[in-house]
């Protein structure tokens, strides 16, 4: 008979314990979880980029998540890839950070910091996987990537698909380069075959490192933001006008902590930035207040929290 009792007395000692309750008769708080980060920039993916190919994985972002496919590129300087990088890095027009081209970063206003430099000074690890090297040499800052990978696309796939499963960073940076070399060589367009290839191609490798993060033995322990943006987007085969298809770009957001909403962008004013105006820009600002650092007014960034109480 107590052979047959000590199962039913475990049973009931076990819901005891689940549904304990402190001294003040309340449930105790939820784990805190982990705030990780994955930034994913698609140089040269066009706004229609997505919705207009067979790319599950990166529809998924904002089926899921917030955002917009027509958000916008910085407003202040060539829709290119120096200036567009360096915003989306500095949460600043280029009108700040001063970067107008691909070369001359001797003109860089350094006291606009990217958001890698910012986590890793408030104690966060980080991690980039660049194809286009200047955006590591040139615009993130010396000594505040604790790990790097260059390469080409697929290379940079596979090299941050490994971190994310197997390493403990907290903020990764991954740059995909392949959507603008063909566009360059054949033409930014959802009518162009190449390009919608090299689009599906990236839906791929973009699975690949969710799937990564799916995969973590700490993944529910950790809150998980995951962002997607673009420099610039393109007509013809160039890039660098301010017309909507030369600045018209996704900007995504998902994961744990994401309130599922569809922005509908106005137009930027250069020096009267609102928050209506969805861009790049807001990649920086929403990154800070992910890893529980909400953006402080000394900073002054022209962007926004997305996607985000």
């Amino acid at each position: 008979m107590r052979d047959r009792l000590l199962p039913l007395l475990l049973l009931v000692l076990a819901a005891s314990v689940a549904g304990c309750v402190d001294s003040d008769g309340e449930e105790p708080p939820p784990p805190v979880l982990t705030p990780k980060v994955l930034v994913l920039g698609l140089d040269g993916l066009r706004g229609d980029g997505i919705p207009e190919t067979d790319s599950p994985r990166l529809a998924s972002l904002l089926e899921g998540g917030a955002g917009s496919y027509s958000a916008s590129t910085q407003i202040t300087g060539p829709t290119v890839s120096g200036p567009g990088w360096a915003s989306i890095l500095m949460g600043v027009e280029p009108q700040k950070h001063g970067v107008y081209d691909n070369t001359n970063w001797q003109d860089f206003d350094r006291s606009y910091v990217t958001f890698i430099a910012r986590a890793q000074a408030l104690g966060f690890s980080t991690a980039t996987a660049i194809n286009w090297l200047p955006i590591q040499t040139s615009i993130i800052e010396d000594d505040v990537t604790d790990e790097i990978v260059l390469g080409t696309d697929q290379f940079v796939a596979d090299g941050m698909a490994g971190l994310l499963r197997y390493a403990d960073h907290d903020v990764h940076f991954v740059h995909f380069d392949d959507a603008d070399h063909t566009g360059h060589a054949s033409g930014f367009s959802v009518a162009n075959p190449d390009y919608v290839a090299t689009v599906e191609i990236l839906d791929s490798q973009v699975g690949q490192l969710l799937d990564a993060i799916a995969a973590r033995d700490t993944r529910a322990e950790e809150s998980w933001l995951v962002m997607l943006t673009s420099d610039h987007g393109g007509e013809g085969t160039s890039h660098g006008g301010i017309t909507a298809a030369h600045r018209a770009i996704p900007l995504l957001v998902f994961g744990d902590p994401v309130a599922p909403v569809t922005y509908v962008p106005t137009n930027g004013v250069p020096g009267e930035m609102d928050v209506g105006f969805v861009s790049h820009l807001d990649v920086h600002p929403t990154v800070l207040q992910h890893l529980g650092h909400p953006p402080d007014p000394d900073w002054a960034l022209d962007g926004f929290v997305r996607g985000l109480d």
